[in-house]
């Protein structure tokens, strides 16, 4: 099997000749890893590995965006939505905080539509054709941060709650302007891609380590039916639906089926994502990806744990298929070397 093979075949609940894995890390760790292994091109790491997953994403050509150091020569990046990320060295790898909020003083819709909303016109998607031919063989992924992240960039997490709480309809019209855009913007890869992308995955984080960070009701009430416009959409081009969100996220399953998602990820380690009752009550109606411990196994276990670990998921979550290798989040920097190593090799 190719790696696009492995990967379709798995998502569509069938048994893959390996299980498909992805690979993704800090900064720090891929340079430690290229340097361990003496490594000059990313491929190279991939390789080893055996990953089958490739990200690819158009090149912004849109205005020119702000990066500066701030007054204690910390560098500042602005993004094209408009927040502004300060990047903190944490004496492993740096972190970035949200340093400016654009959206932090509006107080009503027409303050919302008279903001700057980033346009699809603003990248290149020639570029896309070009990454399409390099990574053929492979499964390849689009998709960055979904209408709850970013409107928690562009508007402080606390403000974005009230306004779900008292003032709906300025939440809900944050959320559609995005997911506005959003559809366009996909829309104009999946058609250059020609077929090629296998899986649409916009990032949000609905969840805490113990609950969701709102009601099952509010979710549907804010996100269901713009879920279901960017499932459409996937599904209209032949492609998966991944829904990322960390944290305890269970009661919101079903709910991510109806809207017709294919695969969820990260699967943290949380009370309610336990392999086996995800095997259970959902594996046949939808796809998992990830799940071994980035908060545990990986960063503090010997690589024969990290190894047990690894098994245990596979075996439960990939007969007939449904299952994705990957750690709970991106490796960070405290994970050693040779329990990534570790984790891939249970292959």
């Amino acid at each position: 099997m190719t790696s696009r093979d492995r990967v379709i075949t798995a998502l569509n609940h069938k048994q893959p000749d390996k299980v498909p894995a992805a690979f993704e890390c800090v900064e720090s760790v891929y340079k430690k890893l290229m340097k361990h292994n003496d490594f000059s091109d990313s491929e190279q790491l991939y390789n080893k590995f055996g990953i089958d997953i490739r990200y690819i994403a158009p090149k912004y050509i849109g205005p020119e965006l702000k990066s500066y150091k701030d007054k204690n020569g910390n560098l500042v990046e602005q993004s094209f939505w408009g927040y502004e990320s300060t990047y903190h060295w944490t004496g492993k790898e740096f972190n970035s905080i949200i340093s400016y909020y654009p959206l932090a003083e509006i107080e009503s819709i027409e303050d919302v539509e008279n903001y700057n909303w980033p346009s699809a016109q603003w990248f290149d998607y020639e570029s896309i054709k070009q990454q399409c031919e390099k990574y053929k063989d492979k499964a390849i992924v689009i998709g960055h941060e979904g209408p709850f992240q970013i409107a928690a960039f562009i508007r402080p997490m606390e403000d974005l709650l009230y306004d779900m709480a008292a003032q709906p309809e300025i939440a809900k019209r944050i959320y559609d302007r995005m997911v506005e855009f959003e559809l366009e913007y996909y829309e104009r890869i999946f058609e250059v891609a020609d077929g090629n992308i296998a899986i649409l995955r916009p990032h949000d984080d609905y969840g805490t380590q113990i609950s969701l960070l709102f009601s099952k009701d509010m979710w549907c009430d804010f996100f269901k039916d713009n879920t279901k416009k960017l499932v459409d959409l996937t599904h209209k081009y032949k492609a998966f639906y991944m829904q990322h969100s960390c944290g305890a996220v269970r009661n919101i399953i079903p709910e991510l089926i109806k809207c017709g998602v294919d695969v969820l990820e990260p699967l943290q380690k949380v009370a309610g994502l336990e392999p086996e009752n995800l095997k259970r009550d959902f594996g046949t109606d939808i796809s998992f990806h990830g799940g071994i411990d980035t908060q545990g196994v990986l960063p503090h276990g010997t690589p024969e744990q990290v190894i047990a670990e690894t098994r245990h998921y596979i075996d439960v979550l990939n007969k007939n298929g449904g299952y994705i290798l990957m750690a709970s989040q991106a490796f960070e920097g405290d994970v050693p070397i040779e329990n990534i190593e570790a984790m891939y090799s249970v292959r």
